[in-house]
């Protein structure tokens, strides 16, 4: 192996290891989002008697685990080897977002009112709920060549 392939896949390895910890980090700081605010993620969705409810509730809930667990999972995957598990991460990223969104529509149509003063009253929700989503897209957006095909390997 020559110099120049060494420090070019040596290079590959330190940007796979910055990525899964980045992922690592981002899962580790929602966590402790949730951590300092658990009643506003541990309850059962399915105790709702409104079936609409329930199941934007339950949405909900897979959305905020998924965004959770998924950046630590899908990057220290993409750094083993596996950059196509990275094509899961707009899932990861936006679940959570659109069922906050959907939520939010759906409480002003029942209710009549709007339930985003959450933001203002905890800003850190800002940084889960609007900016993470955000950056982990941008990420995605940075890394996606990396999982893509090449036009040589596309079949015709």
């Amino acid at each position: 192996m020559s110099t120049e392939s060494s420090t070019v896949a040596a290079a590959k390895i330190s940007t796979r290891a910055v990525v899964a910890s980045f992922g690592i980090f981002v899962s580790a700081l929602f966590w402790l989002v949730v951590a300092t605010y658990p009643s506003f993620f541990f309850f059962n969705p399915l105790a709702e008697k409104d079936a609409l409810r329930s199941a934007v509730l339950t949405l909900s809930t897979i959305g905020w685990v998924l965004i959770a667990v998924g950046p630590a999972a899908l990057f220290t995957f993409y750094a083993l080897g596996n950059p196509r598990a990275l094509r899961f991460l707009p899932i990861v990223a936006l679940l959570w977002p659109a069922a906050l969104l959907i939520n939010h529509v759906s409480l002003f149509f029942q209710k009549g009112e709007w339930f985003t003063g959450y933001l203002i009253d905890y800003p850190i929700f800002i940084a889960t709920d609007i900016l993470l989503p955000i950056l982990l897209m941008a990420v995605w957006a940075e890394l996606r060549p990396a999982f893509t095909a090449h036009p040589q390997h596309s079949k015709k």
